[in-house]
């Protein structure tokens, strides 16, 4: 049946084409055949529910939405060379000295996503309603489970910035949002690729709405329609954008403070207050 097709696809392979598909479906073929030469005569209809009989145990487990709104925990989409997937990223604070703390398997470039949303949430401390000191006594853990895959990339940004303002503000994030954009320092929300692939994975995990950089519109002449029927997209260009849409009610906002000019001799010798480790 269809259905088995479909719980094939999503428990048996990982994969961008169709080829171990194939193979899964020649299994079981194979099985019936056999049955069919014992001289069963009954029509057999593979279902859902049968599947596991011919195949075994599940091979994949797949990523669904969260089932309630999390404090410091967003849902970013990721690209994989088996197609798309949902990225849950986890943001824990604890009493410190300012230390910013990298699990998860990350690789350079996600950790200097981490590193510039720390540098961005500082920056508007004030017009996050935070203390402009309030990283000196903290330590700032990210974590992006599933530790034994590598992890890269900048497309992160949103959701891991997102997440450590969601911690801060101890304001939940909605968990039917994902997102993907890269953060610079001003807080623009930048261009990224794989959003076919991204926008499936969100669909199939049960997200409900996109958020995503306004100059990646165009790419949603790729994505098959009866995806886009299902999703509503929300086009982004700054931050600040991103966490009206993301967190269950908005940051209480205070006057943006003009930042004091520092001092060459102290930029040249003074160690930036995080360190990734």
């Amino acid at each position: 049946t269809d259905d088995a097709i479909q719980y094939i696809a999503q428990h048996y392979t990982r994969e961008a084409g169709v080829r171990n598909l194939e193979r899964k479906i020649a299994t079981i073929m194979r099985k019936v055949a056999k049955k069919v030469a014992e001289g069963q005569k009954e029509k057999i209809v593979i279902t859902a529910k049968e599947v596991a009989k011919y195949l075994g145990p599940i091979k994949f487990l797949s990523t669904l939405v969260e089932k309630k709104n999390e404090v410091g925990m967003s849902t970013g989409l990721a690209w994989t060379e088996a197609g798309g997937d949902i990225l849950f990223i986890e943001v824990a604070l604890m009493t410190g000295k300012g230390n910013l703390i990298l699990t998860g398997q990350l690789g350079d470039v996600m950790k200097e996503s981490c590193q510039a949303a720390m540098s961005y949430i500082r920056a508007r401390a004030a017009n996050l309603g935070l203390s402009e000191k309030f990283y000196q006594k903290i330590d700032v853990h990210v974590h992006v489970p599933e530790g034994s895959v590598p992890k890269d990339g900048p497309s992160a940004g949103t959701a891991i910035t997102t997440a450590i303002v969601s911690a801060l503000t101890k304001i939940p994030v909605q968990r039917t949002v994902g997102m993907t954009g890269e953060v610079t320092l001003r807080g623009r929300v930048l261009e990224i690729g794989g959003v076919k692939e991204k926008i499936i994975a969100a669909h199939r995990a049960g997200l409900k709405t996109i958020i995503m950089p306004k100059d990646n519109k165009k790419d949603l002449e790729d994505v098959p329609k009866e995806v886009l029927k299902d999703l509503a997209f929300k086009f982004v260009s700054h931050m600040d954008e991103v966490l009206d849409l993301a967190l269950v009610r908005p940051v209480k906002r205070k006057e943006e403070a003009i930042p004091q000019p520092i001092q060459q001799r102290q930029v040249l010798h003074a160690p930036h207050p995080f360190q990734a480790d």
